[in-house]
């Protein structure tokens, strides 16, 4: 059955890590990292965060017409683009799930400064002053019917076998 999953979270939350080990080119299962499309309009992508988020819904939209279930994965800053999304999975009959995942401030900042390609020089950590905004924006804007995800009480093996169960139920 054709399914919309959204993670919203902060930066080292979890939402890369996760959704990328829920996608299955067989089952019709995609991972739609909405940062991804941050890249396409410019080196300063915090300009042109509407176009980014725009652009992946309407990527969104080509994959729920065509069959795919959709493991859809941003800091979404804005919550009516998450709305926005399931208004589209809505108008298709398919049944979605939001999750927000959580962690303390003081771990985000700590994982912000170990992600994958920092030790390997591909990418710089945000710091701890940008994780600090992002993380209270999300606080102040949460999404109604969104179920919390503890990614730091919960290892990520313990969400990745949850999600499974979601995706195939």
């Amino acid at each position: 059955m054709q399914k919309l999953i959204i993670f919203r979270g902060a930066p080292s939350s979890g939402k890369s890590t996760i959704a990328k080990s829920l996608r299955s080119f067989d089952n019709k299962i995609v991972w739609l990292k909405v940062d991804n499309f941050k890249d396409f309009f410019g080196e300063d992508s915090s300009k042109a965060l509407d176009s980014a988020n725009l652009g992946a819904i309407a990527f969104l939209g080509y994959l729920l017409e065509n069959g795919y279930s959709v493991v859809m994965e941003g800091i979404f800053q804005n919550p009516n683009y998450v709305l926005e999304s399931t208004e589209m999975a809505k108008s298709r009959n398919i049944p979605f799930k939001i999750f927000e995942l959580e962690c303390s401030l003081e771990e985000l900042q700590r994982r912000d400064k170990k992600r994958e390609g920092i030790k390997e020089g591909c990418r710089k950590p945000l710091g701890d002053a940008a994780i600090s905004r992002i993380y209270h924006a999300l606080k102040e804007t949460p999404v109604e019917n969104a179920e919390k995800l503890d990614t730091q009480k919960l290892s990520i093996d313990e969400v990745i076998k949850l999600l499974k169960q979601v995706l195939t139920t």
